[in-house]
C-alpha cells in the first residue's frame, strides 16, 4: 500500500507545489478548486428532471393579488393572460418577460415559493392562491414539472 501512495505522490507532487502557492492573501489553488467545485454542484448539481418552470406576478399587497387571481380563474388560468397581467402589474423585473422565471431547482427560491412549485398536488398552469413573501404577494403558475 505504501508503494501505491508513493507512486501517487510522485505523480501529484508537481501539481501540489503549484496549487499550494498563495494566489491572493490566504487563498491558494486548492481553495479555488474547492470553491469552483461547490459552485458547479450548486448550479448543476441537480438534474434538469428535478427542476420546474414557473412564472409569477409580484404585487405589493394581497388584495391586488386576489383581484388578479379572480380574473385568471375566470379565464381558466390562461397562460397568455397570466403573461399579459404579469407585464402590466408585476413589480418584479421578470414581469417584462411575462413573469417567466425559467427553470429552477428546489431550494433556489424563497421557501414559500418552493413549497408551492414543488408540491406534488400543484398542477401545471394552475394559478396559486396569493403567496406572501418578504417581497410582496405572488401569484405563481408552474408551467412545466418533472415527469
Amino acid at each position: 500500500m505504501a508503494e501505491i501512495g508513493a507512486q501517487l505522490w510522485e505523480l501529484w507532487a508537481p501539481y501540489h507545489e503549484i496549487l499550494a502557492q498563495k494566489i491572493m492573501g490566504p487563498v491558494n489553488g486548492y481553495m479555488v478548486i474547492m470553491i469552483s467545485i461547490q459552485l458547479l454542484i450548486r448550479l448543476w448539481g441537480t438534474s434538469s428532471s428535478g427542476k420546474v418552470e414557473a412564472s409569477h406576478i409580484l404585487v405589493k399587497d394581497e388584495s391586488k393579488a386576489k383581484e388578479l387571481r379572480e380574473e385568471l380563474v375566470k379565464a381558466d388560468g390562461d397562460p397568455a393572460l397570466f403573461a399579459k397581467l404579469a407585464e402590466k402589474h408585476s413589480t418584479c423585473p421578470s414581469g417584462k418577460k411575462g413573469g417567466s422565471l425559467g427553470s429552477f431547482a428546489k431550494g433556489s427560491m424563497v421557501p414559500e415559493f418552493d413549497k408551492y412549485c414543488f408540491d406534488p398536488e400543484t398542477k401545471v398552469n394552475q394559478v396559486s392562491q396569493p403567496i406572501k413573501t418578504q417581497f410582496g404577494s405572488h401569484l405563481v403558475m408552474v408551467t412545466k414539472k418533472p415527469e
